[in-house]
């Protein structure tokens, strides 16, 4: 066991990289983000999650977004962020989600993406007591509003602005510290665009496992991306990731490297894994039968028999429509990944 001082580094790292690197509806380096670094730093713990959050719980948002160029058409798409709890850290609060990201537009092209990142909740006293003091040392052009709503929740938004644009970010929160809707504006010149998340509603999903063995922790597999494109179904070579074993920051919450090499440039994450998910496993007592099922949507995760390597497959449906393909060996570990993108497939393959 860790002595507590190491312990709240790691979790401090982990907690700061992982909010800067996520990309969501609201971005990290608004006042939601700061709040949380600044709680942390002050309290050595994350505002506690309500006690009858779990692994399993799951929190359904709608989200829409838009963008458009004065005097030219512009897009705009809808669909679903899915968080699934998938690890609680008792001592420092933290709240390990996976996130499936599933949008379509008008023409009925299907985006998907799956991140494993942090929920956040917020404790409703001092973030009122954070937006009174940002206010007093808001830069100028810097604008700040919260306060508390009749039902008990909370309400906050950020608004920046010069010669060059205007940038807002609005939240709302229930009494328990929820976020229960989020949306963004953004003008830039003749451009802007526009976003809302709002919650749907929360349910509990059933998942029964064990721990993990040490071998699939430590596996540190690497993988080769492919892009395939869906008219011609030509391939081009994308790019490889590794995702390396880092440390065990406590019992069931495990640190990974993630190295990418694109086409486009190379990047290094963070990630955190649990006994439920990691970026490269699955708790192999998952994989039977139906592992995740949410009706109210329409999203469905399933075991589907052999895969095109001789593993188990797993598909993700939204609508009955196939999204992703996760291929996993016996024992958990991923050997191929497929997720539909708007102009084609993106294909992971496992290369050692």
């Amino acid at each position: 066991m860790k002595t507590w001082k190491l312990f709240e580094k790691e979790i401090l790292i982990v907690v700061l990289f992982l909010f800067l690197a996520t990309v969501t509806l609201v971005e990290a380096a608004e006042p939601l983000g700061l709040y949380i670094q600044e709680y942390y730093k002050t309290n050595g713990r994350l505002p506690l999650p309500p006690s009858w959050v779990k692994v399993g719980t799951t929190f359904v948002y709608r989200m829409q977004v838009g963008a458009g160029t004065k005097g030219e058409s512009g897009f705009t798409t809808q669909g679903y962020v899915i968080r699934m709890v998938i690890g609680i850290d008792k001592t420092s609060n933290y709240v390990a989600v996976c996130e499936w990201k599933i949008m379509s537009d008008l023409r009925g092209n299907i985006d998907y993406t799956s991140q494993i990142i942090s929920e956040q909740f917020v404790e409703l006293s001092s973030l009122e007591k954070f937006l009174a003091d940002l206010s007093q040392t808001a830069p100028y052009g810097v604008q700040v509003q919260g306060g508390y709503l009749p039902d008990g929740g909370f309400y906050f938004a950020y608004a920046s602005g010069d010669y060059q644009g205007f940038t807002r970010y609005n939240y709302k929160f229930n009494r328990e510290g929820i976020l229960v809707s989020s949306g963004f504006l953004e003008q830039s010149g003749s451009s802007s665009s526009v976003g809302q998340m709002e919650l749907v509603f929360v349910k509990d999903v059933d998942l029964k496992f064990r721990g993990l063995s040490e071998n699939l922790i430590k596996a540190n597999p690497s993988y080769q991306y492919v892009v395939i494109e869906q008219m011609t179904g030509a391939t081009m070579l994308y790019g490889q990731m590794s995702v390396v074993y880092s440390k065990t920051i406590s019992e069931g919450f495990y640190s990974f490297m993630v190295n990418n090499l694109t086409n486009l440039g190379s990047s290094q994450k963070q990630i955190l894994g649990t006994n439920v998910l990691g970026p490269s496993y699955i708790n192999p007592d998952l994989l039977k039968g139906e592992i995740v099922n949410i009706p109210e949507v329409g999203f469905r995760w399933v075991v589907e028999g052999q895969g095109q390597f001789g593993g188990i497959q797993t598909g993700i449906y939204i609508g009955g429509v196939k999204v992703a393909i996760y291929e996993y060996s016996a024992n958990g570990l991923l050997l191929q990944h497929v997720s539909k993108t708007h102009t084609g497939y993106l294909q992971a393959v496992i290369s050692r």
